[in-house]
């Protein structure tokens, strides 16, 4: 006689509902991040342009560094988040 045991893996449709919820929260993650990553440099570099002065070529390179640095932050921010721990009953 072969015994039948319960699974322990989660069926198909939870770890759909699962993945959906992570990766809506890591693409949330990464806006919060990033629009905030976006408004602080923007101000340091304001700041900087105001107080320092500058040339064309370091507004480009400022213009670029806010949103290159921005999305680097927000990747970071979403990749290295901690997944939800589940709790089976």
């Amino acid at each position: 006689m072969v015994s039948r045991r319960k699974s322990s893996h989660t069926s198909g449709e939870e770890w759909t509902a699962g993945f959906n919820m992570s990766l809506l929260r890591r693409l949330g993650i990464f806006a919060v991040a990033g629009s905030t990553a976006y408004v602080a440099l923007s101000a340091v570099f304001w700041l900087y342009c105001i107080v320092g002065g500058h040339d064309l070529l370091e507004m480009f390179y400022g213009g670029t560094a806010t949103i290159v640095l921005a999305l680097a932050a927000g990747v970071e921010f979403a990749w290295l988040a901690p997944s939800p721990v589940r709790i089976r009953n």
